[in-house]
């Protein structure tokens, strides 16, 4: 990906020193933060009332590049994200640099993928609105959604920081399959005990559903009855309670 000199160059990355004296930036990443503010003030007129004189729009950049720098904002693509919903504002006023900053990092319906929530209830139900869910859920563990309730926190925590992956892919136009290192939550980090039984549970979840046994009480009784062919007053062999 094409960054801006990763925007803060001379600032080596790191969050710049909010005391004393002005900040020091290379040329690029100067030629972007004035390319930035020439277009904004072409796409809002009434950007006077934010930096009504030179001395203003100079402090504002210097502001800018620390908000930036705090908050992340260190790639073109962001800043083109920003200028792109900036665009369609349709209002006069030139945004606040933390109101420029949510614009942009882009929402998951930005790239017509649902919210963490949506997408994790997507994938305990195993029905995927968007790729990106599926291939969360498939780092998270399918066999794991599969018997796992909806108010799973540790389970949850897998899933939503596997989509957080996905989502980052797709705000930087990368790819949105491929290997996603483990995480919190993951096998490393249980306890032998814990391994173990789970281990036990799935396997015995796993020797149910080859020999077609059912799990709820109600489902096995009616099994065993149908198994020995026993029926109640006016019922199929096998069905009642």
């Amino acid at each position: 990906m094409k960054s801006a000199n990763q925007l803060m160059a001379a600032m080596q990355n790191r969050p710049p020193e909010l005391h004393g004296g002005p900040v020091v930036v290379s040329i690029e990443t100067a030629e972007v933060v004035n390319d930035l503010f020439r277009r904004l003030r072409g796409i809002f007129p009434a950007w006077r009332q934010a930096w009504p004189s030179t001395e203003a729009l100079a402090a504002a950049k210097e502001e800018w590049i620390k908000e930036f720098a705090s908050e992340g904002i260190r790639t073109l693509e962001q800043i083109e994200f920003g200028i792109e919903k900036c665009r369609k504002l349709k209002k006069p006023f030139a945004p606040s640099v933390g109101e420029f900053i949510a614009m942009c990092q882009p929402t998951p319906e930005d790239f017509g993928m649902p919210a963490p929530a949506a997408a994790w209830v997507e994938a305990l139900l195993g029905v995927y609105s968007h790729e990106g869910v599926k291939i969360a859920a498939v780092a998270t563990g399918l066999f794991d959604l599969r018997a796992a309730q909806q108010n799973d926190k540790g389970l949850q925590a897998r899933f939503d920081r596997a989509y957080e992956i996905v989502l980052r892919r797709a705000q930087e136009g990368e790819p949105l399959d491929g290997k996603i290192a483990t995480g919190i939550g993951h096998d490393s980090q249980k306890s032998a005990a814990e391994l173990a039984d789970e281990y036990a549970t799935q396997k015995q979840a796993r020797l149910l559903e080859i020999q077609q046994i059912p799990s709820g009480a109600a489902a096995c009784r009616a099994h065993l009855l149908a198994k020995l062919n026993i029926k109640r007053a006016g019922q199929p062999a096998g069905e009642g309670m």
